[in-house]
């Protein structure tokens, strides 16, 4: 698994710093009578900083720390799914109880929020990209650069829709993310 730079790691402290004080806040009081200034000021930073970090409100819900994740630990395979597989089951076995708490909120604040769904589209595409883009071979045909791309998408799209709730361990949802993955490849990556 790959380490974080000293800036990246800063980076990283300061996104989940916003996060957690906006899903504190938005589960206290709403999304929308939660102030981007009171989520800020808990997080210990500058409104600014929030802002250069996320660009809006919403886009403080749409960051997936648990995608980065998966992201970071993913390795270009000859076989994309089980390269997929294998890099989830890393995310999930390195997963803390902070981390897990916060996933949870996330969630929580996204299910109580309509507008918030529709705004993640954007987030996920990126997430879905970086996996086409690191399994996808150098000498790739077109025809397989499109397929691990929409083997991604399909993927990504599916752990968005897996239920999470307080009883649930991360070993269960991360069992059921692996089946949306073979799932996703079924249709994806199948040739006639």
């Amino acid at each position: 698994m790959e380490t974080l730079t000293t800036r990246a790691a800063k980076d990283l402290r300061t996104r989940l710093a916003i996060q957690e004080a906006a899903i504190a806040l938005c589960l206290e009081h709403g999304f929308a009578a939660t102030s981007t200034k009171a989520i800020a000021d808990r997080a210990g930073i500058s409104e600014r900083t929030l802002f250069r970090t996320f660009g809006t409100k919403a886009a403080i819900f749409w960051y997936d720390a648990f995608l980065s994740r998966v992201v970071r630990a993913l390795r270009q395979d000859s076989d994309p799914v089980a390269a997929l597989v294998k890099a989830l089951r890393t995310a999930i076995e390195t997963i803390t109880p902070e981390q897990w708490a916060l996933e949870l909120g996330r969630r929580a604040v996204i299910v109580k929020e309509p507008d918030l769904i529709a705004t993640g589209t954007q987030e996920l595409t990126a997430g879905a990209e970086s996996i086409a883009a690191i399994l996808t071979p150098p000498l790739a045909s077109p025809g397989q650069a499109f397929d691990l791309l929409l083997f991604a998408r399909f993927a990504v799209a599916g752990w968005g829709v897996v239920p999470i709730h307080t009883e649930t361990t991360p070993a269960e949802w991360g069992a059921e993310l692996e089946r949306v993955a073979h799932k996703a490849a079924h249709g994806a990556l199948e040739r006639p």
